[in-house]
């Protein structure tokens, strides 16, 4: 074992559960492990691992690539290169140690629908958020649990019926599932601990207000300074929340504290097409503590715990989660209901709703 002795059999059992119950790899099987100097070292740990499990891996490090930028800007514009596209294509199965703020597979693979379709795990292309590997303490059965709920919750909108999001600081929405959707994904390739189910609503078919208290992302395309900032050396959460007012799928206004405002604004009219088009409904299903710990940490955002409304300017809404400029911002301790059924409230999923009449418990 190459990294931390004392740490192997924790090593050992995370790295077993990656490789095998979430990547389903299989002895024989050829792996690609995608690395910089952030997560080199959990590289090559999985990579003791996988060879013992009898599988092939190779262990593809792009720091070079990135050397000399800004953190934040690291790998912008990177271009797709030939040698990592043929590795991630010819193996049978790809995991992406890197950031996955600054880094996905659209990025290594030269066409930006396939880091949409990454994050459904088509492919066997995983983002891995590996901080952490020598700290976790792995309950398979939890994350197993909530992968199923993620998939029971995405069949369950499926069938139809009004989405509705409520909080005490003020959020209420609306939006009509199928009927006033485009799309409606498991967002099960970012591995071990996140899961979401992403809902697409069509133009037009979003209404109500959304009352951010938690953080906005790094803005997909900008990857510039967030509008609501939860980022290490700089946090305004203490500040009063940022009000969207979303009319028939556009923001028709807003309000908040000044300097998070004139981002906003920045942001939104500042792109073209406008990014200010409600793109998509991120209903987090983790309950994973280590989700908020380890993961997210160049932003903050995608917290347990959390609902996220997207902004951007998608104009494939029935092709892709993600348009060339999306801006997820969360909104804390929600109550979610589909019609007279309450699918979260008071910090916890009502799985007896989200299991019943869809396959049990």
């Amino acid at each position: 074992m190459l990294v931390f002795q004392e740490h192997g059999a924790r090593i050992r059992r995370n790295a077993e559960f990656i490789l095998r119950d979430l990547g389903c790899c299989q002895p024989g099987e050829h792996i690609v492990l995608i690395a910089d100097e952030s997560c080199r070292s959990n590289a090559f740990a999985l990579a003791d691992v996988a060879r013992e499990l009898g599988l092939h891996p190779l262990v593809i490090d792009i720091d070079v690539y990135g050397r000399d930028r800004e953190y934040r800007r690291k790998y912008l514009g990177m271009p797709a290169l030939k040698p990592l596209r043929a590795a991630i294509l010819a193996c049978d199965a790809a995991f992406m140690l890197t950031d996955q703020m600054l880094t996905d597979f659209g990025m290594f693979l030269g066409d930006g629908d396939e880091m949409d379709a990454s994050l459904t795990g088509i492919g066997r292309r995983y983002t891995l958020e590996a901080r952490g590997l020598t700290e976790w303490e792995i309950r398979p059965d939890e994350i197993l649990h909530f992968r199923e709920r993620t998939r029971r919750l995405h069949d369950l909108l499926q069938q139809g019926g009004r989405l509705r999001v409520r909080t005490a600081r003020g959020t209420d929405f609306s939006c009509d599932m199928v009927t006033g959707t485009d799309g409606m994904y498991p967002v099960l390739g970012i591995i071990p601990f996140y899961a979401e189910v992403a809902v697409i609503p069509k133009f037009g078919c979003f209404n109500g207000v959304v009352v951010v208290d938690g953080a906005s992302q790094c803005a997909w395309a900008q990857r510039g300074f967030p509008i609501r900032p939860a980022i290490p050396g700089w946090q305004e959460l203490y500040l009063e929340p940022l009000r969207i007012e979303i009319k028939d799928g556009r923001v028709s206004a807003y309000s908040g504290p000044p300097v998070q405002v004139e981002r906003l604004e920045k942001w939104m009219y500042g792109s073209s097409p406008h990014a200010d088009l409600a793109d998509e409904i991120g209903l987090v299903t983790t309950t994973a503590r280590e989700n908020d710990q380890y993961g997210w940490l160049i932003d903050g955002t995608h917290q347990t715990h959390c609902v996220h409304v997207a902004l951007g300017n998608n104009t494939r809404r029935d092709e892709i989660i993600h348009a060339p400029e999306h801006c997820d911002f969360d909104i804390h301790d929600p109550e979610i209901t589909l019609d007279d059924k309450t699918i979260y409230a008071n910090g916890a999923f009502q799985d007896d709703v989200i299991f019943a009449n869809n396959g049990g418990k």
